[in-house]
């Protein structure tokens, strides 16, 4: 099943449902059965689809009960020879392609318009074939010591973490090389906090991070001028840090058509 995200990602388009759909529809399955096991969230069907993960046997079925498609079948689907994994519409097919346009042809620096908040509500970490650049893209890679290239990451709309030192919708540069948290690192402010990119089961998550001196249990710790509660994993077994954020590519003053609700802190304060 080396090819299966893809192969699900083109069965899903084929059928019509976004991603969010996917995962009401399954969460009624593992409902049904009472097995939570049979649910997958948007974010997780998205990489597995993106990054060609594995799939456990009760996802894969209930996958199986919403796309009508038999098991035989879904490891015989063939993958198109015209949508290259290297296109940005193969990694976000519910992104409309004016949208993606800084994607493929960005500005330098990098930096997304506000339109894109509406189409990444979580935080996404970009493909490594997104974050590097070939002949048809305009930006030029930046590169590590070793010469790997760096990862780039987005920000979610609803990721208020590290609020208002970095707004959503943030572009992050993230170096893969350096994946250690010192428990025992002395800071003397919070712009001296090294800002993490994380992985979890539900998702991706940036911003501070703190490990206990027996690096049982990793922090995300939040700004103290937002309302996010602080989130804890088990270090190396529900989290992975993907790497450590080199800068912040972020646009100052914060978008008031977005859905959803955000009291900035003059607001909260009512100073001007």
């Amino acid at each position: 099943m080396g090819k299966i995200g893809h192969k699900l990602l083109i069965i899903r388009k084929r059928r019509g449902f976004s991603l969010r759909q996917v995962e009401r529809l399954t969460a009624i399955i593992a409902d049904r059965h009472s097995d939570k096991a049979r649910r997958l969230s948007a974010s997780w069907l998205g990489r597995i689809e993106r990054e060609n993960h594995s799939i456990a046997h009760k996802k894969l079925e209930s996958l199986e009960e919403v796309y009508d498609i038999p098991h035989e079948e879904l490891l015989e689907t063939p993958t198109p020879e015209n949508n290259p994994a290297t296109s940005p519409h193969f990694h976000f097919p519910d992104v409309p392609a004016a949208v993606l346009e800084g994607l493929t042809h960005p500005e330098a620096p990098l930096l997304p318009p506000e339109s894109w908040l509406a189409y990444f509500p979580d935080t996404t970490l970009l493909p490594p074939s997104l974050s590097s650049t070939d002949s048809n893209y305009s930006r030029t890679p930046r590169k590590r010591s070793r010469g790997a290239e760096l990862l780039y990451g987005i920000l979610g709309a609803n990721d208020m973490t590290l609020m208002p030192f970095v707004h959503p919708g943030a572009v992050v540069e993230i170096n893969p090389s350096i994946r250690t948290i010192d428990p025992k690192r002395m800071l003397q402010s919070i712009f001296e906090r090294p800002i993490y990119f994380l992985r979890t089961h539900d998702g991706y998550h940036c911003g501070w991070c703190e490990l206990d001196t027996e690096k049982n249990w990793l922090t995300l710790v939040p700004s103290a001028m937002t309302l996010v509660s602080h989130r804890r994993w088990r270090y190396r077994q529900e989290v992975e840090v993907v790497g450590l954020v080199n800068r912040v590519l972020t646009r100052l003053g914060f978008p008031k058509r977005l859905s959803f609700d955000y009291v900035s802190p003059d607001e909260h304060s009512n100073s001007t």
